[in-house]
């Protein structure tokens, strides 16, 4: 129920609306990921349950609801937060997968998505970094935040250590000089 424990987390701080919760869930994508898609379904699910409830209001002439957290969802948010996680000891990360299967011979195919995907991951780091000095936020906030930071820093590292391999030989001496 993490998408549901998200959400109740994001709007035991403010109320907010449905399109805006689904900003903010995205700052979280990194330590659980959550399509759009699956913000509104739980939404629905959690005020159903008593865990939420909504008001509507007209902003630029549409209306949209406000949802906010209930006494019943605080409840269930803390009883959440009090138990251990699910334990999970493996570790499914696509990127690793994909690496760990290169050879030598398939480093110099693979350096475009490489490349890219090491950029993105630049400005993801970039932008989180950004985040994170803006957010202020509690202390856990903040040392997940950080956590998070360098688990995308040792992509990174990862990333630029097989496109080093990789680089043709004249490449990396001329870049070396």
């Amino acid at each position: 129920m993490a998408v549901k424990h998200t959400l109740l987390g994001l709007l035991s701080w403010k109320p907010m609306h449905g399109y805006r919760l689904r900003q903010v869930a995205q700052a979280y994508s990194w330590m659980y990921p959550m399509t759009n898609a699956s913000v509104y379904p739980a939404l629905h699910e959690l005020e159903s349950a008593g865990f939420i409830e909504h008001e509507s209001e007209v902003h630029n002439g549409r209306a949209r609801k406000v949802y906010r957290i209930t006494e019943a969802g605080r409840g269930e948010l803390r009883s959440w937060l009090s138990q251990p996680p699910e334990s999970d000891s493996s570790i499914r990360d696509p990127l690793l997968l994909k690496v760990s299967m290169l050879d030598d011979a398939d480093l110099l195919d693979a350096s475009d998505w490489l490349t890219e995907t090491a950029d993105r991951i630049r400005n993801e780091i970039a932008e989180n970094e950004v985040r994170l000095a803006r957010s202020g936020g509690a202390t856990g906030t903040r040392l997940a935040g950080e956590y998070g930071l360098d688990l995308l820093r040792l992509r990174l590292r990862l990333l630029e250590g097989v496109i080093a391999a990789g680089a043709p030989t004249e490449a990396v001496s001329a870049s070396g000089s």
